[in-house]
């Protein structure tokens, strides 16, 4: 392989990772109808570039979406190995990254350009989703075995805390954005946790199931 054609195919894998980065941060302002100029503008290439890579909007929602989940088993893997025996500190240190990072808020917006593969049994998408979910119930569990994440919570209660919490208050700055979240994500976390509370007292509600969050998102169409 000469250093050209090296040089090409790690041009082409930047462009691709620029657009699927831009196409998150733009569907999140302005929704997954957002015009693909403008993801193709601000991703600093030229649209044919983005049909290249992506020939239609499905195509990049769809790649957004794993992108995602790939990123969020990423840190759940990198949280589990910073605390190996220590699943409350692990579960904490997940969702400072994630909301940090801010990759989460995104989903419910992709949800209604992801109907097929949602519904589909055999779903990549689906089927990695589900695989995340586990992982994530056997953290919660772990840390509720400790006594240190309160009874009865599960895995979407953490999920939809997470996403909202992602998502930037507007009409004020980005400085006072990041101090208000952090300090709502404390509160969140301090919600959580079994030490601050009676770790025996349950959240009194019956627990939403995948499949019923998944027919309210349907739902919103």
């Amino acid at each position: 392989m000469t250093e050209s054609t090296t040089r090409l195919r790690a041009d082409a894998r930047r462009n691709r990772e620029l657009i699927i980065i831009t196409a998150r941060e733009v569907f999140l302002e302005q929704g997954i109808l957002a015009p693909l100029e403008e993801i193709a503008r601000r991703a600093g290439v030229g649209i044919a570039t983005l049909y290249r890579r992506f020939p239609d909007r499905p195509t990049l929602i769809r790649q957004v979406a794993l992108d995602n989940l790939a990123l969020v088993g990423e840190e759940l893997d990198r949280a589990i190995a910073e605390h190996p025996d220590d699943a409350w500190s692990a579960l904490a240190h997940l969702l400072r990254r994630l909301v940090r990072l801010r990759i989460t808020a995104v989903m419910p917006m992709l949800v209604p350009g992801l109907e097929d593969d949602i519904r589909a049994d055999g779903g990549t998408l689906k089927a990695r989703r589900n695989q995340l979910y586990d992982r994530l119930e056997r953290l919660t569990r772990a840390a509720q075995q400790e006594g240190r994440l309160r009874q009865g919570l599960t895995p979407i209660d953490i999920w939809l805390g997470v996403v909202k919490l992602s998502r930037p208050l507007p009409g004020i700055g980005a400085d006072l954005n990041e101090l208000i979240t952090d300090q709502q994500l404390e509160l969140f976390l301090g919600s959580l946790h079994a030490v601050a509370l009676d770790a025996a007292e349950p959240l009194r509600r019956r627990p939403l199931t995948l499949d019923e969050l998944d027919r309210h998102l349907k739902r919103r169409e």
